[in-house]
């Protein structure tokens, strides 16, 4: 007598539910593939993210570096405006001219202006566009700390995948250096993904690494912090980072920052060190402390914090720059994975390194889909929403410099445009009469659209308002990028390859 089939835990579903489920579980793939290019993509442009805010505004005046007294007035000047607006505030940040940011400029909570050389507050520093490049890596434009871990999480995945893909692939670097005839899409394609794989695996592990640790400190410190009953989250970041001045000032004027940065000049020079942020916490008022965070252009930490009395003297010094090798490998971590320790040089490097990984997040997902089609049928749906989901956020970003430089969108509005608008090009992607017409249309648009933003920015300022060399420089680069999605989409085959039809090696 023949066995009973044992019964599934699982009850009885229709065919049509369970392809269903089936092809809502691709689609998610399908989005999680799109979120880490766009992370990758948003991170590449954030390379050049001091260079986009000078190229905001080009005409304002840089120089090399001002005065201590200039800065001291500056500082003034910032509370007395304050104190006229009838404001008081939590703290005031004076901006000292850096190599990435050659300018004066100063505020405090979310007012700050450009500092001429009298010290009179001159244009409200806007940097819409920067920042909206910035909120998408770091938090693809969710609340701050739930987006910090998102992006640390995907960081993770990437991670995994990096590391799964050599295991999954022993003759990876033996594939890295070979190729197959053109003309099948897949094993071309797989070449592409191999050689750029391992010519790039020192970046690719690195990157992610250093991603997550930077967008999963939050949760470790959390952790960290259950361990410890008196301690709490700001007590673990402040262990790295430190907390801040100790001495304080009664109510009356501000601490002489003038004397503090003469010290720095005189006793920190030696070490790299140079100013950057001059933080005054509670201006005018009681406990007011005086704190000078340092650049360090020539090491791969972001800088160190200074410690001064009320009236300038040297009390002490967190220790990013001679501390523990724990805190000057945290201290590392972001100028590791931005790119911001060797000039524009190293920028350059991070760009085409950048880019090998939007080409390694797209190929691996294209990969999928060439052998989903062979095991499945041909998947429509999927490649003309993967094709959206890659060239779309290409066309919108161009879109937002549109609207913010030309037509002066507000800020906030950038981020809904952007993902309401990928949203809706995935959509419409679905009645695109073929591939190949689609993925033509969103590079020449997206071209399109980055044209015409940095030509209306370059004709409302013209050659005389571009006064800073990197102005020059993310136009020319805007402009080429144009160009290259020009060149790429006219010379796009029209043709569609059936991935269905690629056979394997």
């Amino acid at each position: 007598m023949a066995a009973s089939a044992r019964s599934s835990l699982w009850p009885d579903l229709s065919a049509k539910l369970v392809a269903r489920m089936l092809s809502a579980h691709a689609g998610i793939g399908v989005i999680l593939g799109a979120l880490l290019y766009i992370v990758s993509l948003s991170g590449v442009l954030v390379v050049f993210h001091a260079e986009f805010a000078r190229w905001e505004q080009p005409h304002i005046r840089e120089v090399q570096s001002v005065s201590p007294e200039l800065a001291q007035n500056a500082a003034q000047a910032v509370l007395d405006h304050a104190q006229a607006a009838g404001e008081v505030p939590h703290e005031i940040m004076i901006f000292m001219p850096t190599p990435d940011s050659p300018r004066l400029a100063g505020g405090y909570e979310d007012s700050y202006w450009f500092i001429d050389e009298t010290a009179t507050l001159g244009e409200p520093i806007d940097h819409g566009f920067s920042e909206f490049l910035i909120d998408m890596h770091y938090y693809l434009h969710l609340p701050s700390t739930l987006g910090l871990i998102v992006v640390g999480l995907m960081g993770v995945m990437m991670l995994a995948l990096v590391l799964s893909g050599f295991l999954a692939h022993p003759r990876v670097f033996r594939d890295a250096f070979r190729s197959h005839k053109p003309g099948n899409g897949q094993l071309s394609l797989a070449d592409r993904h191999n050689r750029l794989s391992v010519w790039g695996a020192p970046f690719h592990i690195m990157i992610p690494l250093t991603g997550a640790a930077l967008g999963l400190a939050t949760i470790v410190a959390v952790v960290l912090a259950q361990s410890e009953p008196e301690m709490t989250v700001t007590d673990m970041f402040d262990t790295v980072f430190g907390a801040g001045a100790e001495q304080a000032a009664p109510a009356g004027p501000l601490p002489d920052a003038a004397q503090a940065l003469r010290v720095v000049e005189r006793d920190f020079a030696e070490d790299g060190l140079i100013p950057w942020i001059v933080q005054i916490h509670h201006p005018g008022e009681d406990e007011q402390t005086l704190q000078i965070l340092t650049a360090a252009p020539d090491r791969l930490i972001f800088g160190e914090y200074l410690q001064f009395s009320p009236d300038g003297r040297f009390i002490g010094q967190t220790g990013l720059e001679n501390g523990e090798f724990g805190q000057q490998a945290m201290a590392s971590v972001y100028n590791l994975h931005f790119g911001n320790w060797g000039g524009v040089p190293i920028k350059l490097v991070y760009v085409l390194l950048g880019l090998a990984l939007c080409v390694v997040c797209v190929s691996g997902i294209q990969l999928w889909l060439y052998k989903r089609a062979r095991k499945k049928g041909p998947q429509p749906r999927l490649e003309r929403a993967w094709i959206a989901l890659v060239w779309g956020p290409v066309a919108l970003i161009g879109l937002c410099l549109t609207l913010d430089r030309v037509f002066g969108l507000a800020d906030a509005l950038l981020a809904p445009v952007f993902w309401i608008g990928l949203i809706v090009l995935t959509g419409l992607s679905q009645f695109a009469p073929s591939k190949a017409g689609l993925s033509c249309g969103l590079k020449l648009a997206g071209a399109a659209l980055i044209g015409i933003g940095a030509s209306a920015h370059f004709l409302a300022y013209g050659v005389s308002g571009y006064q800073s060399p990197a102005a020059w420089g993310v136009f020319a680069g805007m402009m080429l990028s144009a160009l290259v999605l020009t060149g790429d989409a006219l010379r796009q085959p029209r043709a569609e390859a059936t991935p269905a039809a690629v056979t394997a090696e």
